[in-house]
């Protein structure tokens, strides 16, 4: 199962009690045609929904902070393709070499 964007967030930067990510300076609310998105700096600002923010979430470690790394969302890798990457052999299965 993945992991939920602001749990991966506060893995990496920790949790800052009290605080929403609203509050945060690196929370972005803007339209776009007729839709209203949140993003985070920090997660990434792609066109996608993958990155799309809730603003209520507890904020994280990086509340009001610059972060001198790139966007989190980088740093994700799907499922299907953590399983597609992971080629090792079951057990009991044999390898054949060609």
């Amino acid at each position: 199962m993945a992991m939920r964007k602001i749990a991966l967030m506060h893995r990496l930067f920790g949790v800052c009690e009290g605080r929403t990510c609203r509050e945060c300076s690196n929370f972005v609310k803007g339209k776009y045609h007729d839709r209203t998105l949140c993003k985070c700096r920090v997660y990434g600002m792609t066109h996608s929904e993958a990155s799309d923010w809730a603003g209520r979430w507890l904020a994280c470690g990086a509340f009001n902070r610059t972060i001198d790394r790139g966007p989190v969302i980088r740093d994700v890798v799907p499922d299907r393709q953590r399983k597609e990457a992971d080629n090792s052999p079951l057990d009991g299965q044999m390898m054949m070499e060609v």
